[in-house]
């Protein structure tokens, strides 16, 4: 994989990119960067042409005119603008946590171009505003504590505590998560887009909860069991009323999937990519057809 940098609408952006063919555009959580996909990006290079962005206000990406209220509209642009200038007509598109709300928003932004999508383990997506209320402080807590406090300590215990399995957090991405806390007006950013996460009302026009029916291309559900951030039942009651909906849990796993088990999340999103039948890729997922 290699770094790009380029200019969205006037806003410097930062992406990864590898491979070639059919586009794929994973989306990072709130508070992290595309460097959370730092385990999938070349795996999943060998088979389409993937980009990896910092979106808006996170990473090396910059903020352009957000400064309140919901950021759901501002980063979705951000996408738009960024796959525009790219040249992508039709891809697919992945999202973790936040980052698959912003997928989703995607692509009732662009019914026509998004294909495929893929919502990894995201309370933002499904979560009822009742768990949201009790949820996100903890969620905005968590990640102020590295931001307060960039040190490797602090950072991997930002990530042990939505891992099943902390052994499994890849220690490059610490260092990185250091540097990009650390950067003036990182903290800042951090709080203001978070608060705008967190505001109910001002988000209710861009939840999705409530349109999941109206998701009409493939949809594959990725969920950790032991996630503490989106709750599976919640999943599991999107995956029924979805059109065209799969939903695979991958046990004794948290909030990142595609971080715990990369390998096994890597071939589910293959095969579901390049439509061959979903397989048991590693024995500790379990298939839930509807």
């Amino acid at each position: 994989m290699r770094v790009e940098f380029t200019s969205v609408n006037g806003i410097p952006t930062r992406f990864y990119r590898e491979g070639d063919g059919y586009p794929v555009v994973l989306v990072h959580g709130a508070g992290l960067s595309a460097d959370s996909w730092i385990r999938n990006i070349d795996a999943l290079g060998k088979h389409f042409r993937v980009i990896a962005p910092d979106t808006l206000g996170h990473g090396y990406t910059g903020s352009g005119g957000y400064e309140s209220g919901p950021p759901h509209p501002h980063i979705v642009e951000h996408l738009v603008g960024l796959v525009d200038q790219l040249g992508i007509d039709r891809f697919s598109i992945v999202g973790s946590s936040f980052g698959a709300l912003m997928a989703a928003l995607t692509y009732f932004r662009l019914p026509q171009r998004v294909e495929k999508l893929v919502v990894i383990s995201s309370a933002s997506a499904f979560n009822t505003e009742a768990e949201a209320r009790e949820r996100q402080p903890n969620a905005y807590k968590n990640g102020l504590a590295a931001f307060t406090n960039p040190t490797l300590a602090a950072c991997r215990q930002r990530l042990a505590n939505v891992f099943h399995d902390a052994s499994k957090i890849p220690e490059e991405l610490l260092v990185m998560q250091m540097t990009m806390y650390a950067m003036p007006g990182a903290l800042e950013s951090y709080e203001r887009r978070f608060k705008g996460m967190m505001d109910i009302e001002a988000t209710r026009p861009h939840r999705i909860v409530n349109r999941v029916e109206q998701i009409k291309v493939p949809a594959l559900l990725l969920w950790g069991r032991q996630d503490p951030r989106g709750i599976l039942a919640r999943a599991q009651e999107a995956v029924r009323r979805l059109p065209n909906g799969k939903l695979v849990v991958f046990d004794r796993c948290g909030h990142h999937p595609h971080m715990e088990y990369p390998d096994a999340f890597n071939e589910l999103v293959r095969q579901f990519i390049t439509e061959q039948p979903l397989a048991h890729a590693a024995p500790q997922l379990e298939f839930v057809k509807v």
